[in-house]
């Protein structure tokens, strides 16, 4: 899209409409909700070029002055659509400019051959580079309810336990999301109310990716034939499940660990088995987070692949390799290690 900024002053932003502070004070208002941003603080944003990452930068332009934050953009170019990708690369730093904000580009030379989980990696260990050399508080991303949806459905066909249902959180270590109860048709009015420039990225129409065939495809369908506002209702399950969650505590180990490094854990079979089965899968839940470095949890078949492992009468040393950890049962000995794939 290409529209001209109806802007006077090239160092500030403000909304010219209505339609546009209401949208404005809207995020805000969630946004304190979640209690994600206060004064006098800093944030890197994680801009793309792309519809949700323009709002959220024109969102955090709207609160500099309020809140006296210290603002910083963060751009990686993977360099895998030619043109289009410098053309993104230009537009973002053209914003940075503009608005007098530092810029901070990643262009990593081991995209081209990358998966979507691959370079979501990437791109996340940039941002948190640049976040603690640079001193920013937090990192926002642009996530919105639309992809909070599309990322409860890839868990559910894959295979997921409780922590899975609770989505995308508003705050996790120090990445934000402040439009993640925001609509993508509200952040599109948006920028067109406001005639805001940003990039398309024609890959999102690629249906060779799983997200792509959810969001084009599946969600429509289970809209249209199935239930209308299903979209609604699995935002508030998300919601619903974290608050559960937080409030009876999440995931606690109850075993105690002979061993802790950041990747490195052993503990007790014999303690192992005497937690409940729930008890066993979220205590491998919560390892696997810490122990692989992502902070991610497992897929159900690794969970139940290792609890078989290990409740297992065999005499003989038990090894579970995956692409993440790998687990080594010898007598009561229960070791969890990092795998070099994964270093």
């Amino acid at each position: 899209m290409r529209a001209s900024p109806a802007q006077t002053d090239a160092k500030d932003w403000r909304p010219t409409s209505y339609e546009g502070r209401s949208f404005l004070k809207r995020v805000r208002t969630r946004d304190t909700d979640n209690r994600l941003l206060g004064s006098d603080t800093s944030v890197l944003i994680a801009v793309s070029g792309g519809p949700d990452s323009v709002a959220l930068l024109h969102f955090f332009l709207y609160l500099r002055d309020k809140l006296r934050l210290r603002i910083g953009i963060a751009h990686v170019n993977y360099r895998l659509r030619g043109k289009d990708s410098g053309q993104d690369e230009l537009l973002v730093r053209e914003y940075a400019s503009r608005y007098d904000i530092p810029f901070f580009l990643a262009r990593p030379h081991r995209a081209a051959s990358s998966n979507e989980e691959t370079l979501r990696d990437i791109r996340y260990a940039f941002f948190d580079r640049i976040a603690k050399k640079e001193g920013f508080d937090s990192i926002a991303v642009a996530h919105t309810a639309d992809d909070q949806v599309e990322t409860i459905l890839i868990r559910l066909l894959r295979g997921t336990g409780p922590e899975g249902l609770t989505g995308m959180r508003p705050r996790k270590d120090r990445v934000i999301r402040p439009f993640l109860s925001t609509t993508k048709r509200e952040v599109l009015s948006f920028l067109e109310t406001e005639r805001i420039e940003y990039r398309e990225d024609a890959s999102n129409r690629d249906l060779s990716i799983l997200r792509n065939r959810i969001r084009h495809e599946l969600i429509p369908l289970l809209e249209r034939d199935y239930r209308p506002g299903v979209s609604k209702a699995i935002v508030r399950l998300a919601s619903i499940t974290a608050r559960t969650r937080s409030e009876s505590g999440d995931a606690p180990i109850s075993l105690r660990m002979d061993e802790v490094r950041s990747d490195t854990s052993s503990f007790s079979r014999d303690d192992y088995l005497g937690l409940t089965e729930n008890g066993r899968a979220e205590t491998l839940r919560s390892l696997f987070r810490r122990l692989s470095g992502t902070g991610k949890n497992p897929s159900e078949t690794f969970v139940r692949e290792a609890d078989r492992l290990i409740r297992s009468e065999s005499p003989k040393i038990r090894v579970f390799t995956s692409k993440r950890l790998s687990i080594r049962v010898r007598g009561d000995k229960v070791s969890m290690i990092r795998t070099e794939h994964n270093v």
